[in-house]
C-alpha cells in the first residue's frame, strides 16, 4: 500500500508521508517556521549567565593580573636561624621569629630574648639571642652565652661564648682566652691589637686590628678598615678604600688553615709583607 502522496510546492514535486506516524523532511520544515512564526509557542532569548572573562575589559584584565603579580612579589621567605643548644651543643635550625624554643636533643627550654647590660654584671647570661655590653657595662666574673655577642664595655674579668657572631666596637676590653666565637667582627672606629693568634670561621674588619689570625671561612676589609700582622685564610676580600699591611698565607684549602695553626709543616702559597690600600675587591680563592 503506498502511504505517501505527492504535492506541488515552488513548482517541485513533493512527497509527502499519508501515515501520520511518519514526518518526511518536508513536514519537519514547515514544523519549525510554523513555531517561529507562533505567538503562543516557545521564544528563545539569549542567556543572562555570562563568564567574567568575556566581559573583563583589556584594562580590566591588566589590573587583575598587576594584582596578582604584586601578591606574588610580597610573599616573604621566613627566615632561618642557626641554633646552637648553650645545655648540650645540639646545632639544629629554627624557622621564624626568633623566640623560645626546646632544644630538639635534650629537650632543655631556651631563651630566645635580647639582653642589655649597662651596668656591673656578675651573674650568668644564657640566650640564643643577643647579648650586648654597653659602654658603661662591665663583666665582673660572670659569663655571657648567646647566639651573638656585642662589646662596648668592660668585659677582661669574664667568659664570653658566642655561638654566631662576636662584634667589638670601640671602647671594649677583654681577654681572648677568655672568648669563644664563630665569626668575629671589627666594629668602625674599635682599634684592637691581640698579641696572641687566634683562630674563627670568618673575620670582618671595619675599623683597625693588628693579630696573627687563622680564618677558616672569609677575611673581609670593610671601606675605611685596616688589618695588620698576619692572616692564613682561604679567601680573602679587600673593599676599595680598606687597607692591608701584613703576611698574607692563602690556600683554598681550609683544612691547611688548620693545620697551620696546629703547626704541622704545610706548604701554602706565600704572598710577602705588604700595604695594600685596595682601589678594588680581591678575592684569594
Amino acid at each position: 500500500m503506498n502511504r505517501f502522496r505527492e504535492a506541488v510546492s515552488g513548482g517541485n514535486k513533493v512527497v509527502r508521508s499519508k501515515d501520520p506516524s511518519v514526518i518526511d523532511g518536508f513536514s519537519s520544515v514547515q514544523a519549525v517556521r510554523h513555531a517561529g512564526r507562533s505567538s503562543n509557542g516557545p521564544r528563545t532569548r539569549p542567556s543572562r549567565t555570562t563568564l567574567p572573562a568575556t566581559t573583563a575589559k583589556p584594562d580590566e584584565k591588566k589590573n587583575t593580573v598587576g594584582k596578582l603579580a604584586s601578591r606574588i612579589g610580597h610573599t616573604v621567605i621566613p627566615v632561618k636561624y642557626e641554633i646552637v643548644c648553650y645545655e648540650c651543643a645540639y646545632t639544629f635550625t629554627l624557622t621564624g621569629r626568633l623566640q623560645d624554643t626546646i632544644c630538639p636533643k635534650c629537650h632543655a627550654l631556651l631563651d630566645g630574648s635580647d639582653h642589655t647590660i649597662d651596668r656591673e654584671w656578675t651573674g650568668t647570661i644564657k640566650t640564643i639571642g643577643t647579648i650586648e655590653l654597653k659602654p658603661e657595662g662591665a663583666l665582673k666574673g660572670g659569663e655571657f652565652i648567646a647566639r651573638n655577642v656585642i662589646i662596648a664595655g668592660h668585659a677582661e674579668e669574664g667568659i664570653i661564648q658566642a655561638y654566631q657572631r662576636l662584634e667589638l666596637c670601640a671602647g671594649a676590653t677583654f681577654d681572648v682566652a677568655r672568648i669563644r666565637m664563630k665569626d668575629l667582627v671589627i666594629r668602625k672606629d674599635g682599634k684592637f691589637t691581640i698579641t696572641s693568634k687566634f683562630t674563627c670561621r670568618n673575620l670582618e674588619v671595619e675599623g683597625e686590628l693588628k693579630a696573627k689570625v687563622f680564618i677558616e671561612g672569609i677575611v673581609r676589609i670593610r671601606r675605611g678598615g685596616f688589618l695588620r700582622g698576619e692572616v692564613y685564610t682561604p679567601h680573602l676580600v679587600v673593599e676599595e678604600g680598606g687597607g692591608l699591611w701584613a703576611k698574607v698565607v692563602v690556600d683554598s684549602d681550609e683544612s691547611s688553615v688548620v693545620r697551620m695553626n696546629r703547626g704541622s709543616k704545610a706548604a701554602p702559597i706565600l704572598r710577602e709583607e705588604k700595604q695594600w690600600q685596595s682601589s678594588m675587591a680581591w678575592d684569594g680563592a
